[in-house]
């Protein structure tokens, strides 16, 4: 059947549109003349360039393996965008201390991180494990997980149920999930199947370009086709009826069995400040995939 790209509902364009000009993020005039997808992704953007600017890789080597004792003097409590700034850093480095515990398979607790921490910003301890997690989430699709509240210990694990993170892939060492559940997002936002070029159009606001050697990602065209595809997350096919001749990505079966549309949506939506069920028409399809593949597991088991 011919290839038909489905476009969002309204009320979803609406709402995105809306509240990407409430952030500053786009004018009237770009809002106007986005696609939806674009603007869906467009908070998840802000956040992935900003994190990458503030240079958390670059410092990676720097010594922060030691707990931060001194307090700093350069920062008015009351000059809020100096303040803002300030705990970003933290948050950041904040980043580089879960990444080292994600690799080395250890938990953290509160008192871990807040050793972490320049001893003045640590009352603002809250704001800036919300920052570290909005990094570790989006960026590299690693859920920061309290599972002990006496004692407020977090584990480190992989987002939406997936068990890949690319780790021991040859393209680089850091978790590399964020992507995929990006790309798998985008998928379900364009009806079950996007092409090539609306996955680096979305993919361009990220400053995440195909060919373009990527410090986390590697050359994400490779991590996509040898990488993504081969494990089976996602298939990647000739459109049909295309022409000049297209190719479009879908899930693959390994998404299918490790991950919901539902929890894919979720992911996106926990940070990017809308309620999944405020947009009732993906989150209401996302919902009916999961029922019916729960309801084709239970008849499978009833067979058996």
């Amino acid at each position: 059947m011919p290839y038909t790209q489905r476009t969002l509902p309204s009320e979803l364009e609406r709402r995105l549109v809306a509240q990407s000009q409430a952030i500053g993020l786009v004018g009237e005039e770009e809002a106007r003349d986005s696609t939806p997808t674009t603007l869906l992704f467009r908070f998840l953007a802000e956040v992935s360039v900003t994190f990458l600017l503030n240079e958390v890789i670059g410092e990676a080597n720097e010594d922060d393996q030691e707990p931060h004792v001194q307090e700093r003097a350069d920062v008015h409590p009351d000059d809020d965008e100096i303040l803002q700034n300030a705990l970003q850093k933290e948050a950041l480095a904040l980043v580089r201390y879960l990444l080292r515990q994600y690799n080395s398979c250890q938990p953290v607790t509160d008192v871990d991180m807040l050793s972490r921490i320049t001893g003045g910003y640590r009352p603002h301890f809250p704001v800036i494990l919300d920052k570290a997690c909005i990094c570790m989430q989006l960026l590299f699709g690693i859920d920061v997980k309290e599972v002990d509240t006496l004692f407020h210990t977090h584990v480190l694990v992989i987002a939406a149920g997936i068990t890949y993170d690319g780790v021991l892939s040859h393209v680089q060492g850091m978790p590399k999930t964020g992507l995929l559940i990006i790309v798998l997002c985008i998928i379900f936002t364009e009806g079950g199947c996007a092409t090539e070029e609306a996955i680096w159009q979305v993919l361009d606001k990220m400053e995440v370009y195909p060919d373009s050697e990527h410090v986390i990602f590697g050359i994400p065209r490779k991590l996509l086709m040898d990488d993504f595809v081969y494990e089976q997350y996602l298939e990647y096919h000739q459109v049909p009826g295309s022409d000049p001749i297209a190719y479009e990505f879908r899930w693959g079966p390994r998404a299918y069995a490790e991950t919901t549309q539902r929890k894919v949506l979720e992911h996106w939506a926990k940070y990017s400040g809308i309620d999944p069920s405020s947009i009732p028409t993906l989150y209401e399809e996302a919902l009916q995939e999961e029922q019916g593949a729960n309801t084709n597991d239970s008849t499978s088991l009833i067979k058996e």
